[in-house]
C-alpha cells in the first residue's frame, strides 16, 4: 500500500520550495555538507526573523537540518527527503552556478 502521508508531505516541500528564497537555500545547501547561518545571511541580506520563518518552513517539511554549536548554527540540506519527493533536483542544481 502506498504510503498515505506521502501527498501530504509533497504539498508541504512543494509549497517551501515555490519560494525563491528557500529554493535558493536548498540549491546553497546542495553544493555544501553543510553552511552556517552567518553564511546564508551573507547571501540572503533578509532579517533575521525572516530568514528564520524560511529556516523553519524548510525545516518542517524535512529539507533542511540544523545543527547548533555553541553560539552558532549550522545547516544542511536533507537530501534523502529531497530524492524521495524530487529525485532528479539534486543532479540538476548541485553543479549549477547561483545566480
Amino acid at each position: 500500500m502506498a504510503d498515505d502521508q506521502f501527498p501530504k508531505e509533497a504539498t508541504a516541500i512543494f509549497k517551501a520550495l515555490a519560494d525563491g528564497t528557500r529554493y535558493q537555500i536548498v540549491r546553497m545547501l546542495l553544493r555544501a555538507d553543510e553552511v552556517s547561518c552567518a553564511e546564508i545571511s551573507q547571501r540572503f541580506p533578509l532579517s533575521a526573523p525572516a530568514l528564520s520563518h524560511h529556516f523553519r518552513v524548510l525545516e518542517h517539511c524535512g529539507l533542511m537540518e540544523s545543527r547548533k554549536e555553541g553560539l552558532h548554527m549550522f545547516f544542511r540540506v536533507n537530501r534523502a527527503q529531497l530524492r524521495r519527493f524530487l529525485p532528479e533536483f539534486e543532479r540538476m542544481h548541485a553543479g549549477t552556478v547561483q545566480t
